[in-house]
């Protein structure tokens, strides 16, 4: 119940994150951080940061156009590696339909996230590169 609910949460956001990338980073009034949609080949995503389960949560969720992605209604939850800057990060995926949610199963993982997020110019996800205008600032509010 916990996952469905999360990937109801999830899917709320993507839809809810129309920011264009010119604008940036935004804070939701229940507190979590949201990026601009990220558009390519198909993909739609959006990443986001939230106070939770005692610490700090990154999630990223990933919904392609393609039908041949769909893994059916019943949601798959499995253990994925994917490419954050060029280091692999071990990541939990929750698969539903064609929409994929991604969250590092450790906090070094979710440590090195925010760390990429706070330094660098762009910090790409699985080929899809999202910028990091307006993070820190942000980041910040979260606090």
């Amino acid at each position: 119940m916990k996952a469905a609910l999360k990937t109801f949460a999830l899917a709320s956001l993507l839809t809810s994150f129309t920011v264009s990338a010119s604008t940036g980073w935004i804070i939701t009034n229940n507190g979590v951080i949201g990026s601009p949609q990220v558009k390519q080949g198909g993909v739609t995503a959006v990443s986001s940061f939230e106070k939770g389960d005692g610490g700090l949560v990154f999630s990223v969720i990933m919904v392609t156009d393609n039908s041949a992605d769909d893994v059916g209604i019943k949601m798959i939850e499995v253990d994925s590696p994917i490419m954050v800057n060029g280091k692999k990060i071990v990541m939990q995926a929750q698969l539903q339909g064609q929409m994929k949610s991604y969250n590092p199963k450790t906090k070094a993982g979710t440590q090195y996230i925010l760390n990429e997020f706070k330094t660098k110019d762009g910090v790409t996800i699985e080929n899809l590169t999202y910028s990091t205008v307006g993070f820190n600032k942000v980041f910040h509010e979260l606090k």
